[in-house]
């Protein structure tokens, strides 16, 4: 009897637990896929977000809803009221945050995202050169099933690629809540019946400060993450290159020669002195495949070769050096020197206003060893 009153018992219990679950029904959800926030007139922010919705008698629909209002949520509370799906946050892919509002920073809309518990911390935040609207308005020339999806993924591969420093939702938290370290985010561009990535977005604190292009997040990344499969681009002056160069009678007006080295294998290593004035030691060692060269060199002769690895390493330090002096001019440090420092000190606490200080007079020495260990096609 004891037996029959428990299984009794379970089986009411299930019943209790189970109506307690909300039942959401797929055609009845509107997935947010993609979000985006522009600053609009009075103090107000535009929101603009992409759904995708399931409906039974068709293909699956893409819907694009703006609204404005102070808040974020009240921003989701008007699109409510502008569609009969409801509007759901789990499959939430990209955030695109518009150039005058990153300017004037993005940490309150940040913090709205990392407060819902639907959405995970790997969604990815960019920045729009014009507007965030118009790039999820944009017309693509292929137009994608689901734009927000089609975004994630254009990132997600220049991030597997190398191309792209990671700019995860928990990347950005953790950087913009470091003394010592600044956030860098991707900036996206839509014309030409495309929209890609144009360039990246330098931060201090939260707020948009300065854009650099896209051939230049090498010098930064390098310093960032080690590089398992990366290349880069490298222009060289061709009277150094001359005594092993072929066909010396072409190009005599081009004064460079320009070089594409990838599958590199890099590392490095960042010290810092406990000096009164900062001063750091930066050490990258770079292993490459020569990919392509604009002219033929006499690649046969070790010392070609050597010539070869020393002015790639000698550019690229060259060019590290002038980024890490723009940054430290910019006052936004998104390498972690800070970071750096503030290790060497010990119990020593740092502040957000005193690293800013000592940012300012901060020495750096440069070192690249480039070591170039196979050769491909030379044009």
């Amino acid at each position: 009897m004891n037996r029959i009153a428990m299984l009794l018992l379970v089986c009411l219990s299930s019943i209790f637990l189970s109506s307690c679950v909300e039942t959401k029904y797929l055609e009845k959800l509107g997935l947010i896929t993609a979000v985006g926030y522009d600053q609009a007139e009075e103090d107000k922010i535009t929101g603009t977000m992409v759904l995708y919705q399931f409906n039974p008698a068709m293909e699956d629909v893409e819907k694009i809803l703006s609204s404005t209002s102070k808040t974020s949520k009240g921003i989701r509370l008007s699109q409510n009221l502008e569609t009969d799906h409801k509007l759901v946050s789990g499959q939430l892919r990209i955030a695109i945050y518009g150039r005058e509002l990153a300017g004037k920073g993005i940490a309150h809309l940040v913090d709205t995202l990392e407060r819902d518990s639907a959405i995970g911390n790997m969604v990815y935040l960019t920045i729009a050169d014009t507007t965030a609207e118009e790039v999820l308005r944009y017309q693509m020339e292929e137009t994608p099933s689901n734009r927000g999806t089609y975004l994630y993924n254009l990132v997600r591969q220049n991030v597997e690629a190398e191309m792209l420093v990671s700019p995860t939702l928990q990347e950005f938290i953790t950087d913009y809540g470091s003394v010592g370290k600044d956030p860098i985010l991707p900036l996206l561009t839509a014309k030409e019946g495309k929209i890609g990535v144009d360039g990246f977005a330098l931060f201090t604190r939260d707020k948009f400060i300065k854009e650099i292009k896209k051939d230049k997040i090498f010098y930064i990344r390098s310093l960032m993450e080690n590089y398992n499969a990366g290349s880069v681009e490298v222009e060289l002056h061709r009277d150094k290159l001359k005594p092993y160069l072929s066909n010396l009678d072409l190009r005599k007006d081009d004064e460079k020669v320009y070089t594409m080295i990838d599958s590199i294998n890099s590392s490095y290593k960042i010290e810092a002195d406990k000096n009164e004035k900062p001063s750091f030691k930066v050490y990258l060692d770079i292993q490459s495949r020569l990919l392509e060269m604009s002219e033929e060199m006499k690649l046969s002769e070790p010392k070609a070769l050597r010539l070869l690895e020393r002015e790639i390493g000698s550019y690229i330090e060259k060019n590290i050096k002038e980024m890490i002096l723009m940054l430290q001019e910019e006052g936004t440090d998104p390498i972690g020197f800070g970071m750096e420092y503030r290790s060497i000190r010990g119990h020593q606490d740092v502040t957000r206003a005193e690293w800013d200080k000592l940012y300012k007079e901060a020495t750096f020495e440069v070192k690249v060893k480039n070591k170039i260990i196979r050769t491909g096609v030379i044009d």
